[in-house]
């Protein structure tokens, strides 16, 4: 029987084959490239930083009655992490703010401009200036009887900008905020249950 595949072949100019041959090779490159491409993205591909409280204090909390907690030291460290193995991270000034439900505690700024290396650690640490709860503030009231029992409900917010760094090529720069949600005790120090527990990051 006669091969009707192999005499059109046969019958193929010598341009024809020549181009069939080349655009199978470059279909062949391309595919490669993007191979490689994806798995040069998926190593390169920037993970978030992650945040833990570690620690958190109002010294003398539970003796104030006249000036509530105005001009009370506020000190906290958060430890962050950064989990790249080859991206590190440029953060522009970190601000803090610490808040008692919607009520502003003490906020400023905690800590210069800092890069952080593939796989490092930073304790961002700062000590605030309390501005209330106060006697005059409507929520004084519940926070004293809170501080009495012993378990006080508070947020601890660090806001930034974010740039990740790499070899050959810098990202936008992200404004970030993180959330730590915690109890303090009576005597105004950290819950040994929310020690070291993580933060919430909004990117």
């Amino acid at each position: 029987m006669r091969n009707y595949g192999q005499s059109l072949y046969n019958r193929q100019s010598p341009v024809a084959r020549c181009a069939n041959f080349v655009c199978a090779v470059l279909l062949t490159l391309v595919l490669i490239a993007g191979v490689i491409l994806f798995v040069l993205w998926l190593s390169l591909r920037p993970h978030r930083p992650r945040f833990y409280l570690a620690d958190f204090s109002i010294p003398n909390v539970n003796r104030q009655s006249s000036s509530g907690l105005a001009n009370l030291p506020v000190r906290f460290t958060v430890n962050e992490h950064n989990p790249n193995q080859k991206i590190g991270m440029y953060y522009d000034e970190v601000v803090a703010s610490v808040f008692y439900g919607d009520q502003l505690v003490a906020t400023g700024s905690v800590m210069h401009p800092f890069y952080q290396v593939p796989k490092g650690d930073t304790p961002v640490q700062g000590t605030l200036t309390a501005r209330g709860p106060v006697p005059s503030d409507p929520s004084w009231g519940r926070f004293a009887g809170e501080v009495s029992a012993g378990s006080v409900g508070m947020r601890l917010e660090l806001s930034s900008k974010l740039q990740f760094q790499a070899k050959m090529w810098d990202s936008k720069n992200h404004h970030i905020k993180v959330e730590c949600d915690f109890t303090m005790q009576g005597d105004g120090t950290l819950r040994k249950q929310d020690k070291d527990s993580q933060c919430t990051l909004y990117f």
